[in-house]
């Protein structure tokens, strides 16, 4: 660490150490007479017609509140999680869906609870989630376009029933900043739809919320090597709070402090050609729409280098979309969202990110041409479908990436491959150690997929596993990942660096590429070769060096609904009963097919959240001193 970052880190503990002895209550945040005003952000929700599908959207996010049911991050929360009066039981908040379990609440500090390494294994993900409060939003929403009273009653009711069991600074729902940035967002949402019903004293106990807040944002900011989607969350529930309580004393420096990491975060977080720095189009997605809402809140004009950086991340999410709308699940994809519809699940979340920095900036051309229709079109003002994406090929030199969309074998084709670095500053956080992978889709359907996330920390081995080379489709060397996980969110400083070799400037995918990440063990680098051919992609992969010994491992994982079967030297892939697409082995290479091995973690792909699934790894075995490889991906012509 720097400097700066070892006396940001000792100031950091003492802050923490004063606040174990703290026993804060509401009342410590009180503003007398302060009431919460409406942001002029969610304006539009309220003052448009809704599409018929946004409409019913909101209608059945409030079905599911007055029922009492709740499901996010592919989960369902014991039923009712309402109380006697129609809000949220106070005891829920806590509660862990998994297990049944709770997590501390209002007693210990947060600093406190040691969720990273917590002995029962449970993910505290899942309890972060429900705390972000965007479950109420969209009830809100509907409660106030309809005039409903009674829904108002109950969603306040339950913001009531969170300070109950949340007092500042306690329990495991204070633990994080990015959680209170969400909540802020959640909120605001909630009072600008709710406000004819929030009267003076409610409206004193919500700037109390706020207050709160915005100060613990303020004093416990996520800096240096921890600056990542977290602080941009943070900054982006201070510029909130600012807006909300434009009275308060330290209104104007949250609103400063907000924005300028905000503006600082769009350059940093994203590469000069648009790419996400954490090398995730999933997180990239949802750092832009959390960096939209404080923009937005915030309303001022954005620099040229800001409204550029957008624009470029708007094109790079574009290129990353495949005729269906769906990015490849590069890196870790937690199904965080800001704005929430129906629950978590929201499978061209990005293409929605896409079409509001269309609307946000004014510029319709840059409006996905499929996505689903959702409430957040409305606050961003996200203009129609655009144009369909022109064929070609398309290379980030800096974010590292080369896409190939167009037609081979009279099939659409969306190719990527990753010649990017590991991830974003010191902890690459949300990073694989995928260099040199590649993903496939075929008419819109996922054909080479990525392992995916799973789950971040109640289970620490599948947590390695998920994001080691041996799941990716990439080459490794007796069994070595490219770079070494050294906690759920880091890397040991053995990290693989790739390097574009060459890429043709033509429509037709020509691409060389490398990384070091087996130098230090194996003494070579290894390079890889992407050619397209009329019936699909070739694949070389070379070592250069002094050869190795022991056998390299070219991996490819197939979408789950894909059956295979050995035919020769190549492993055939269908969909039911058309053939979708033949890997070809190299020349003297053994063929291993891997489904569902506990012992490898290969054979696994995770669609979502906590969810897990079995498929098809396909595994050319071969000896590590041969040093060049040609594997083929060839592609079935519709019949």
């Amino acid at each position: 660490m720097e400097r700066g970052e070892i006396r940001h880190r000792v100031r950091e503990q003492l802050a923490r150490r004063a606040a174990r002895r703290e026993r804060l209550d509401w009342s410590h945040f009180n503003v007398p007479g302060a009431r919460p005003g409406a942001l002029p952000l969610f304006a539009p929700l309220f003052e448009q017609g809704l599409p018929e599908a946004v409409a019913r959207q909101l209608e059945i996010a409030a079905e599911a509140f007055r029922a009492g049911r709740l499901r996010l991050l592919n989960r369902d929360w014991p039923q009712p999680v309402l109380d006697g009066s129609g809000r949220i039981d106070p005891a829920v908040w806590t509660l862990d869906p998994v297990s049944g379990t709770s997590w501390p609440g209002a007693g210990p500090s947060a600093f406190d609870i040691d969720f990273r390494f917590e002995n029962g294994h449970r993910d505290v993900k899942y309890v972060a989630e429900m705390n972000r409060l965007h479950f109420l939003a969209a009830p809100a929403v509907h409660a106030r376009r309809k005039g409903d009273a009674e829904l108002a009653g109950a969603i306040l009711g339950s913001i009531g029933s969170w300070m109950e069991a949340n007092p500042p600074g306690r329990g495991v729902n204070w633990y994080s900043g990015i959680e209170a940035g969400y909540r802020l967002v959640s909120l605001s949402c909630v009072i600008s739809a709710l406000d004819p019903w929030i009267d003076a004293a409610l409206g004193e106990r919500l700037a109390a919320f706020v207050a709160a807040h915005g100060t613990w944002l303020a004093r416990f900011p996520s800096l240096y090597s921890s600056a990542n989607n977290h602080l941009v969350a943070e900054a982006m529930g201070l510029v909130v709070a600012a807006r909300l309580l434009p009275g308060h004393p330290h209104a104007a420096a949250w609103l400063v402090e907000g924005r300028a990491h905000l503006e600082d975060r769009a350059l940093a977080l994203f590469h000069s050609d648009g790419v996400a720095g954490e090398q995730s189009p999933a997180y990239g997605a949802f750092t832009l729409e959390m960096l939209l809402l404080g923009f937005g809140a915030v309303a001022g004009v954005l620099s040229e280098k800001v409204r550029d950086r957008l624009l470029k991340a708007a094109t790079a999410l574009n290129a990353f979309l495949d005729d269906a709308g769906h990015v490849p699940s590069i890196g870790d994809d937690d199904q965080s969202r800001v704005l929430l519809a129906l629950g978590s699940e929201e499978p061209r979340y990005a293409a929605s990110i896409a079409g509001a920095i269309a609307g946000f900036l004014g510029r319709p051309e840059l409006a996905p041409a499929v996505r689903d229709p959702h409430w957040r079109d409305l606050v961003f003002a996200t203009p129609p479908p655009g144009p369909v994406p022109v064929d070609g090929t398309s290379t980030f030199s800096n974010g590292g990436y080369t896409v190939r969309r167009g037609r081979i074998a009279d099939r659409r084709v969306h190719f990527v491959f990753d010649h990017g670095p590991l991830g974003f500053g010191g902890l690459a956080a949300h990073g694989h150690a995928d260099a040199l992978s590649v993903w496939l889709s075929l008419d819109g359907m996922p054909a080479l997929v990525d392992a995916g996330t799973y789950l971040y920390h109640s289970e620490g081995e599948n947590r390695r596993r998920f994001r080691v080379s041996a799941v990716h489709n990439t080459l490794t060397i007796n069994g070595a990942s490219q770079s070494e996980p050294s906690g759920a969110f880091n890397w040991m400083p053995r990290r693989a660096q790739a390097t574009l070799e060459a890429a043709c400037r033509t429509d037709q995918l020509h691409v060389s590429a490398s990384h070091d990440g087996y130098r230090r063990n194996f003494g070579v680098i290894h390079h890889r070769d992407i050619a397209e051919a009329i019936d699909g992609f070739h694949v070389t992969d070379r070592l250069t060096g002094a050869p190795p010994s022991g056998d390299v491992e070219i991996a490819f994982l197939l979408a789950p609904e894909l059956d295979v079967s050995i035919d020769g030297d190549r492993v055939v892939a269908r969909r039911g009963d058309r053939s979708e697409l033949a890997l070809v082995a190299p020349e003297g290479a053994v063929i291993e097919i891997s489904r569902g091995d506990a012992m490898s973690g290969r054979g696994f792909h995770s669609p979502g959240f906590g969810i897990l699934l079995q498929a098809h790894t396909v595994v050319f075995r071969a000896p590590a001193n041969r040093m060049r490889w040609r594997s083929s991906i060839l592609i079935y012509p519709l019949t």
